[in-house]
């Protein structure tokens, strides 16, 4: 097989026809079709079904396009690497998180981390936890910031807060007054929970269940930024992680503990082959003296589970 096969293939599929692939790519359509045909030929199957001159991918196709785009992929960042070593520059920094990390956290630290080291490059990927960890099994990011749960053989996990749920609701409700939110303060209170495919969500639904209340859910959402959002908004009472949320909000808005004990724990994530270079370590050490300080700042209850603020090996 040929790369210039994955590419045709590819190109099909994002075009739509033989044509239009032809078009892209700058080349005949017989010489598309030629390439195509030799492909599946190889294969030992069609990648599509052939009516009135139309193309419709096979059920087969949609497996062989993920795995030829990861090959593709690969080959764009080997060439930027090639690239890089033509022009040299500063050295790169790859970080996957998921997007309510990238979305609170990360963008407040990437601002102090390049006041420090100007001349910073960055790559932030955001993907799905999930996605974060394949990302992170493949080495495409030199290391991921996530929530545990996280175990794969190939990856290195390494704790550093440990924190609870907590309630965010406006500073003028009533249970804004309380210094402990309870199962039953939120007995006749709209909620908006993170989706049931998040743990915690899981947790919260066993605290009600525990204590014999039904959660008067009013909107269910993906991310800790869009729940903040609904709670600022009067929409109903926010339950989610008690750091990211602390730099979402504003002074409008109040953070309180939750009562039963939901804990998450941010940990850095890292393919166990891969050697941590200086630039990851000086990231770490900002990100993690940047949530230190936030935690002083608003007095939250979360805790530090490294001994120093030192991450080069």
């Amino acid at each position: 097989m040929r790369l210039k096969q994955f590419k045709v293939f590819d190109t099909i599929v994002r075009a739509g026809s033989i044509s239009a692939a032809a078009r892209e790519l700058s080349i005949t359509q017989s010489a598309v079709s030629r390439i195509l045909a030799k492909f599946e030929n190889e294969l030992g199957y069609e990648l599509f079904y052939r009516k009135n001159g139309r193309l419709t991918p096979s059920s087969r196709s949609a497996l062989v396009l993920a795995r030829v785009r990861r090959v593709l992929e690969a080959v764009s960042g080997v060439n930027a690497v090639k690239s890089d070593g033509i022009k040299p520059g500063p050295p790169l920094v790859e970080l996957v998180t998921v997007p309510s990390l990238a979305h609170s956290v990360i963008p407040q630290v990437l601002r102090e981390y390049v006041d420090i080291y100007p001349e910073a490059r960055i790559h932030l990927d955001v993907r799905t936890t999930l996605g974060t960890i394949n990302a992170l099994i493949s080495q495409s990011a030199d290391f991921g910031l996530l929530t545990l749960p996280v175990s794969h053989p190939t990856l290195r996990v390494e704790p550093l807060f440990r924190m609870k749920s907590s309630c965010i609701l406006r500073r003028d409700h009533p249970l804004a007054e309380k210094d402990v939110i309870t199962v039953q303060d939120l007995a006749d209170e709209p909620l908006v929970l993170l989706s049931r495919r998040q743990p915690t969500r899981l947790l919260i639904d066993d605290a009600f269940a525990r204590n014999g209340v039904r959660p008067k859910v009013r909107v269910e959402t993906a991310t800790v930024l869009s729940a903040c959002r609904c709670a600022e908004e009067g929409v109903g009472i926010a339950m989610v992680n008690t750091l990211m949320a602390s730099y979402l909000l504003d002074k409008t808005m109040a953070i309180r503990p939750f009562g039963s004990q939901i804990h998450h724990t941010l940990a850095l994530v890292e393919p166990a082959g891969l050697q941590r270079t200086r630039q990851t370590a000086d990231f770490l050490s900002c990100f993690c003296t940047n949530v230190l300080r936030k935690i002083k700042e608003e007095s939250l209850e979360i805790d530090y589970l490294r001994d120093t603020h030192s991450f080069l090996e």
